[in-house]
């Protein structure tokens, strides 16, 4: 398997070179859809990330008269629908932070938008919150949509955070514990490992990410600037990525970081007494933490407070993404590449959650 390069930035593949993905052999994927972001790692090494936000286009009377359609628009359950960058700030705009918003028309409109970067008899794993996963119900829904949407050869579905661990093989040990803090949009993923074995009794899926933050600073601004603001527009003001503006002028970049700064005090506060209930006052089980996901570098400084030697990993927002691939390789790399493979219990985690029904699914 290649060493991963982030093509972050081209994050489109155009529509000429459909014809070419098609002839294109299915390939080991990781897959990562985020509540804020979706990654996708490529054996290849290709990284892409977009956007997980999703718009409506109202039908129109000659819409069906066919025609050229841009690289973001996919068609779902006879919705048209714009994926990504360009769905910020819609008004016909998708709701996705809700537990079940893999069942919806977004969650499926994400799929197809992400089929333009891999092949059909793909090997993809993906992974579901923590809060989510236990549920065999819902392992089995994402596990067929994402199979029917790219046409996949095989899926498994992981908890997340738990890729983040397979992400960097020098933080592998057969027998030390590691905790993963994944920060996300919406959820908080606090995972215990040890060695390949995942410790449910000190694992905890929390509702409880950064959109609050952008969502609360949206509002705000949208009452003082007198138009709607999208959280994505303030996430992506406070990476130094845009403007917020409004009567042609931008509003002022550092009342925005000093209001996000302390909004993100107040969340990571909030974090760190969850891990401290779960881990005790300082994780002294653990041989080391890690900190990976798209909001951990924004709490990262209040968070490493827990305890000395905490870790944030790099390209952390990628991080469940690549370890996703490294999972897919571990398990069925010299399948995919035409050889007999014999998966072993080192191969990738154990889920023990009291039935057979918490594994992974694997078809």
């Amino acid at each position: 398997m290649k060493e991963p390069k982030d093509n972050s930035k081209k994050r489109r593949r155009g529509r000429t070179d459909e014809t070419d993905l098609q002839k294109t052999p299915g390939q080991l994927i990781g897959l990562d859809i985020g509540y804020g972001f979706t990654k996708i790692v490529r054996e290849d090494g290709e990284c892409i990330r977009f956007p997980s936000a999703v718009a409506a286009i109202a039908p129109t009377a000659i819409e069906s008269y066919g025609g050229p359609t841009a690289d973001d628009e996919v068609v779902v359950e006879r919705v048209r629908c714009i994926v990504g960058d360009r769905a910020i700030g819609k008004s016909d705009r998708f709701p996705n932070l809700h537990n079940v918003w893999w069942t919806g028309t977004a969650y499926k409109a994400i799929i197809a938008h992400a089929t333009q970067w891999i092949p059909p008899q793909s090997t993809v794993v993906t992974g579901l919150p923590l809060h989510t996963f236990f549920a065999p119900e819902a392992r089995a829904i994402v596990h067929d949509i994402v199979k029917s949407g790219m046409k996949a050869k095989t899926v498994l579905v992981s908890p997340q955070g738990v890729g983040a661990y397979y992400s960097d093989p020098t933080i592998q040990h057969p027998t030390n514990k590691v905790a993963i803090v994944d920060v996300g949009t919406w959820t908080t993923e606090l995972i215990g490992m040890a060695g390949n074995d995942f410790l449910a009794h000190v694992s905890a899926g929390l509702v409880l990410g950064v959109s609050d933050i952008f969502a609360t600073v949206a509002q705000e601004l949208k009452e003082k600037l007198g138009r709607t603001v999208d959280p994505y527009e303030v996430e992506r003001a406070a990476r130094g990525e845009g403007d917020i503006r409004a009567q042609g002028r931008a509003y002022p970049q550092t009342a925005i970081d000093e209001r996000i700064t302390q909004l993100a005090k107040e969340r990571a506060s909030q974090i760190l007494a969850k891990m401290t209930d779960l881990w005790g006052l300082h994780g002294a089980d653990f041989e080391t933490i890690l900190f990976c996901g798209g909001g951990a570098q924004l709490l990262f400084p209040y968070l490493k407070t827990y305890r000395e030697g905490v870790v944030l990993l790099k390209d952390a927002q990628f991080a469940n993404a690549r370890g996703f691939l490294q999972i897919a390789d571990n398990l069925y790399g010299t399948e995919v590449h035409n050889l007999p493979v014999t998966p072993t219990t080192n191969q990738a985690p154990s889920i023990n959650q009291g039935s057979d029904d918490s594994r992974p699914i694997a078809v």
